[in-house]
C-alpha cells in the first residue's frame, strides 16, 4: 500500500497578545510616563505600551497611538490602564479594554471598534463605555464621578460624522448618538443621567471639569431653566434687584441687628434664620417654575400628532381605548407592535439593531417600557 503524504502550508497571522508591543507615545508634552509594573519605563516620546500599562499625566499631556489606528490623548493630571489590547491585522479585529481612573481621556476608535465593536470596553469607576465606531471623551473626577461626551469624528479635510456610545452599569444605560451630548455618572449603581447636548467646544468641557469644577450638566439645566423661566414670564421678577425690601422697617431693623450680633461676635441664630429663609424661598421657586414646565410638558405630549414621525420612526395611531405603537428596523426585518391602555402615559426606550430611540413621551404618566430587540 502506498501511502500519499500531502503537505498543506497554512499560513496563519499571529494575533497580538501580552508582552508585545501595542502602541507608541507619539506626543508628550509636560510631565507623564508610562508605568510597568509600578515602575516607569519611559517619559518620552517613543516609548512603547504593552498590556497592563498605565499613562500617567500630571502637568503634562500625552498621546498614544496603537497598532490597530486607535488613538488615545491623555491630559493634565490623569491615568488610564490598558487593561488588554488583542489585535489580528489581517482581519482588523480583536479586543480592547481600558480603565481611566481620574482626570481626563479622549479617545478615537480605530480598526478594533469598527470591526470588532462588541469587544471594546472602556470603564471609569462608575460606568462602562461601549464603542460603536467614534469618538468620545470621559473625564473622572477624584470622587468617582464620570462624564461621558461623544465627540464628532474629523478627518484631515474636516469631514465629521458622529457614531454612538452606550454607558451603563447596574443601574442602567443610555445611548448617545448626538455630537456633544454628555452624560453624568455619580455611582455604579445609579443610572447614568439623561444625556444634555452641551453647547461648549472640547477644550471648555474639559476645562470646566479639571480645572473649574464646574459642571456642564448643569450649567445647561440651568439655562434651559432661565430660558423657561423668561418664556413664563417670571424673569419679570429680579429677586436679587428687589429694592422694595430696603425700604421694609421691618427688614432693615433685622438686617441692623444681624450686623450688630455678627460684629460682636454673638450669637448666629438670627443670620442662619435668615438663611434658612432663604434657601425655603429658592426652593418655593424651583418647585413653582417645575410645576409649570411640568404643565406644559403635560399639553405637549398628551397632544402628539398621530400618525409615522421620521425623527423617531415611530408609527403611532389611537384606536380607542388603545394606544398602536409600530417600529420596524428594516435592516434586520424587525418589527415592534404594541396596543398600550390610552388611558394611561409612556415613556418608551427602544434599542432595535443598530438603532436607539430614548425617552420617547406619549401622554401623561410614570410607565416606562424599555424594548431590546436584536
Amino acid at each position: 500500500m502506498r501511502s500519499l503524504l500531502v503537505l498543506i502550508l497554512v499560513f496563519l497571522t499571529v494575533p497580538i497578545v501580552a508582552g508585545a508591543q501595542i502602541g507608541t507615545v507619539t506626543e508628550l508634552d509636560g510631565d507623564g510616563q508610562i508605568l510597568r509594573d509600578k515602575s516607569s519605563v519611559g517619559d518620552q516620546v517613543g516609548t512603547t505600551i504593552q498590556q497592563m500599562d498605565e499613562a500617567v499625566t500630571n502637568k503634562g499631556k500625552m498621546r498614544i497611538d496603537f497598532v490597530d489606528e486607535t488613538r488615545l490623548d491623555v491630559v493634565d493630571h490623569s491615568r488610564v490602564v490598558i487593561d488588554e489590547f488583542i489585535y489580528d491585522p489581517a482581519t482588523g479585529t480583536g479586543k480592547l479594554d481600558m480603565r481611566a481612573t481620574l482626570g481626563a481621556v479622549r479617545y478615537a476608535s480605530g480598526q478594533i471598534a469598527k470591526n470588532s465593536r462588541q469587544q471594546v470596553r472602556l470603564r471609569t469607576p462608575t460606568a462602562t463605555i461601549s464603542v460603536r465606531g467614534t469618538d468620545f471623551s470621559m473625564v473622572v473626577n477624584e470622587i468617582g464621578e464620570s462624564y461621558v461626551t461623544l465627540l464628532p469624528s474629523c478627518n484631515t479635510n474636516g469631514d465629521c460624522v458622529t457614531g454612538e456610545i452606550k454607558v451603563g452599569n447596574n443601574g442602567g444605560y443610555v445611548i448617545m448618538n448626538e455630537a456633544f451630548q454628555m452624560t453624568r455618572v455619580n455611582t455604579y449603581e445609579q443610572r447614568p443621567s439623561k444625556p444634555v447636548v452641551v453647547d461648549l467646544t472640547e477644550p471648555q468641557i474639559t476645562g470646566m471639569l479639571i480645572f473649574r469644577r464646574v459642571d456642564p450638566i448643569d450649567e445647561m439645566n440651568m439655562k434651559m431653566l432661565m430660558e423657561a423661566r423668561r418664556d413664563a414670564g417670571i424673569l419679570e421678577y429680579d429677586f436679587l434687584e428687589f429694592d422694595d425690601l430696603e425700604e421694609d422697617a421691618l427688614v432693615d431693623s433685622i438686617k441692623d441687628i444681624w450686623v450688630t450680633e455678627i460684629d460682636r461676635g454673638a450669637d448666629y441664630y438670627l443670620r442662619e434664620q435668615l438663611l434658612n429663609m432663604i434657601d425655603e424661598l429658592n426652593k418655593a421657586l424651583l418647585k413653582s417654575l417645575q410645576d409649570e414646565l411640568s404643565v406644559q410638558n403635560e399639553e405637549f405630549f398628551a397632544d402628539r400628532k398621530l400618525g409615522y414621525d421620521e425623527d423617531t420612526g415611530i408609527f403611532i395611531d389611537f384606536e380607542d381605548p388603545m394606544w398602536h405603537i409600530r417600529r420596524q428596523d428594516v435592516s434586520i426585518d424587525n418589527t415592534i407592535d404594541l396596543y398600550l391602555n390610552g388611558n394611561y402615559g409612556y415613556k418608551l426606550n427602544v434599542e432595535q439593531g443598530d438603532e436607539a430611540v430614548y425617552d420617547y413621551m406619549l401622554g401623561v404618566g410614570n410607565n416606562s417600557i424599555n424594548i431590546k430587540q436584536r
